[in-house]
């Protein structure tokens, strides 16, 4: 038996007697990696943050293993959605979207030049991501830069933004202050996503 083996088995042995575990059930975490990836986290950056293998966050997704090391188990749980690597808040990608639509750009539209695609743009504007990556921001704020004060060609994706009671680049003094309300036209409380 190597050196390093008999110091694990020692270490195993004295977890134990302690009644510390070494192995425990992947049911915990599983939820919490969820969470983490709803707060915009990808898995390789759970892997990687949290120090643990990216096959191990792989094999816990799909049910490959029933137990992990309970370091491992800590190190991902104490990782917080807010902390996503590389992410913003979304409010000002979601009002630069909402007020492009104002003025006639479709939102699908926006979203595929800003490399945001399938359902991860309407997600963004009816609220249900909260921070996305900085570079899909930056693009939207670009696009928005470009065409915010310039008609688009979407009479229905005006109508829709209309009925929604999305507003105009000009209502806003800070895009991105999420305290901030716009002036001008009340924001209505249902939002879709059609446009």
């Amino acid at each position: 038996m190597s050196t390093y083996t008999a110091r694990r088995e020692k270490a195993a042995r004295l977890r134990r007697l302690r009644g510390i575990p070494g192995y425990v059930p992947t049911t915990p975490v599983i939820q919490h990696i969820h969470t983490l990836r709803k707060g915009g986290w990808t898995n390789t950056e759970i892997a990687d943050t949290a120090e643990v293998d990216r096959r191990t966050i792989h094999n816990i997704l799909h049910g490959e293993v029933a137990t992990v090391h309970q370091r491992t188990i800590t190190s991902i749980l104490n990782l917080r959605p807010e902390d996503a690597p590389n992410r913003v808040p979304a409010i000002g990608t979601r009002r630069r979207l909402e007020a492009l639509a104002v003025m006639g750009w479709p939102i699908s539209h926006i979203g595929a030049e800003a490399g945001i695609y399938g359902t991860q743009v309407t997600e963004i504007v009816v609220g249900r991501r909260q921070r996305i990556p900085r570079d899909q921001a930056e693009a939207v704020a670009r696009i928005f830069r470009e065409k915010a004060l310039t008609p688009g060609p979407s009479k229905r994706t005006r109508t829709i933004a209309a009925q929604n009671g999305w507003v105009s680049a000009l209502a806003w003094d800070d895009i991105d202050d999420p305290d901030e309300k716009p002036q001008g036209l009340k924001r209505r409380r249902n939002r879709t996503a059609a446009a």
